[in-house]
């Protein structure tokens, strides 16, 4: 029995470090702060302001920025958003600001300024595609910046694919391969450890403790 409870209780540890330390656990988190100077006109309450992120090969990322309150006009709005599934800026091909008025009667919205910062796990704070936002949306619309050319989002070095992320593996620059995504890169062959082992991001394969 106590035999029964070692080996259940061992083996409860093996998961729980599993789960912590698999590839797609340890994925970087991303954090952005929108930056937005508003213009002469008040964003009246039920208005609605998404940021949208367009990335090559994936969905449309719609970031709500507004629940329901209103923005006073001649202001600077500091907005800090956690993207869980992390962000590669090298992957992004526009972005924009998207408005909807509350009513019909709302005046025009001027954005005088907006940014978005971009800071992960493994890089610095930087300027989402060193770009700023300005213009005036009457009713409905978006303000975005200019597509950005696909060949400058296409790898050239295995270090344009790297993801900074050991257990999963040496990512390639392959843009003839089959295996290869959107930029010319090709996923690495995630680490194996040895039996009761696990791969940990800071110090590679490690053992399980034994009771």
């Amino acid at each position: 029995m106590i035999r029964l409870v070692r080996s259940l209780t061992n083996l409860a540890v093996l998961l729980t470090l599993t789960a912590a330390f698999s590839p797609a656990a340890s994925a970087a988190e991303a954090h952005l702060q929108v930056h937005i100077t508003t213009g002469a006109n008040e964003l009246t309450a039920g208005s609605t302001v998404e940021l949208r992120i367009y990335e090559a090969g994936k969905a449309v990322r719609r970031l709500a920025l507004t629940h329901g309150e209103s923005w006073p006009r001649d202001t600077l709005r500091i907005i800090p958003l956690t993207l869980a599934e992390g962000l590669d800026p090298r992957t992004v091909s526009r972005f924009s600001l998207y408005y909807r008025a509350a009513s019909p009667l709302s005046p025009p919205w001027e954005v005088v300024a907006a940014e978005v910062d971009v800071d992960s796990a493994h890089s610095a704070s930087q300027r989402l595609l060193n770009a700023t936002l300005t213009g005036v949306i009457n009713q409905r619309g978006e303000l975005a910046t200019e597509e950005r050319d696909p060949s400058s989002m296409r790898c050239s070095t295995d270090a344009d694919c790297d993801d900074h992320r050991n257990c999963n593996g040496h990512e390639r620059c392959s843009p003839g391969s089959r295996e290869a995504d959107s930029r010319g890169c090709v996923k690495g062959l995630p680490l194996v450890c040895p039996v009761n082992q696990v791969c940990t991001e800071d110090h590679g394969c490690r053992g399980v403790p034994t009771g």
